[in-house]
């Protein structure tokens, strides 16, 4: 079991949980996961490493700030919490919205990041292949009936055979976890004004970027510019997953997360 505890960063306090001991990992979540979402990674990889989770602003147990949001705002809380526990520099595995705070995390504070992981993310809107409609849709769901919004949001995070019981469970946790709606919105607004396409090249440390094969919320097409833009790095798409292939493929994400870190 990880363990849990709040860490005051500028203008706002951060929900955070930790798992093992060893080099630095910090996770950073997308939308509208929260910190405990990656414990079945972070419990893995735990056993090689201090794995450092964290709610971003406005969800989970942190602040919720008025918004919009941006992701070098979200990247700064990131580079504060590290400062805040004392980690000099880290590998640094963000998700989706997590892994576009990663970009700008490895941008504007190059020496936090020792090692960057990109999962199923890209480098802004305008620059991403589009997902089917009906992700658009209920991403944009214009209601605070949070449960609503999981039921539309769930089936688009897998591939199209997940394991009914997998999508269930996820559903089920999910649901429990209500985000303020000035929280959703904020971080919403973020991702759609995130633009990083012209400063990936001072991207420098190793950098890996996982994708599924069958993400319907950011299409493995969108981790090509990426791929081509930061200097060495190398693209691994993990078959027959979705947008959270770390939960459908546990064991194929740990075999290269291990790998890469090592």
């Amino acid at each position: 079991m990880g363990s849990t505890y709040r860490v005051e960063v500028g203008d706002v306090v951060l929900g955070v949980r930790e798992h093992g001991a060893g080099s630095p990992l910090l996770l950073i979540a997308g939308i509208p996961a929260v910190a405990d979402d990656w414990d079945p990674l972070a419990e893995r990889m735990g056993e090689t490493h201090r794995v450092i989770a964290f709610d971003n602003r406005g969800s989970g147990t942190s602040t919720v700030t008025p918004g919009p949001y941006t992701t070098r705002q979200l990247a700064g809380d990131a580079a504060g919490l590290l400062d805040a526990l004392g980690v000099e520099s880290a590998a640094v595995f963000g998700m989706s919205m997590g892994g576009m705070i990663a970009q700008e995390l490895a941008i504007g504070w190059p020496e936090k990041v020792e090692r960057l992981v990109l999962g199923c993310t890209h480098a802004g809107m305008r620059h991403a292949t589009r997902p089917p409609r009906e992700t658009g849709r209920a991403f944009a769901m214009l209601t605070d009936d949070w449960g609503e919004r999981m039921r539309a949001l769930a089936p688009a995070a897998f591939a199209g055979a997940v394991d009914p019981a997998l999508l269930a469970g996820f559903l089920e946790k999910k649901t429990g976890d209500a985000q303020e709606p000035e929280g959703y919105r904020g971080q919403i607004a973020a991702v759609l004004e995130h633009d990083t396409a012209d400063r990936l090249e001072q991207i420098r440390c190793p950098t890996l970027i996982l994708t599924g094969g069958d993400d319907r919320i950011i299409p493995g097409e969108s981790s090509r510019l990426l791929h081509v833009r930061i200097r060495g790095a190398r693209l691994e798409v993990i078959p027959g997953t979705g947008h959270l292939f770390f939960l459908e493929r546990p064991d194929a994400s740990v075999r290269l997360l291990r790998d890469f870190l090592s």
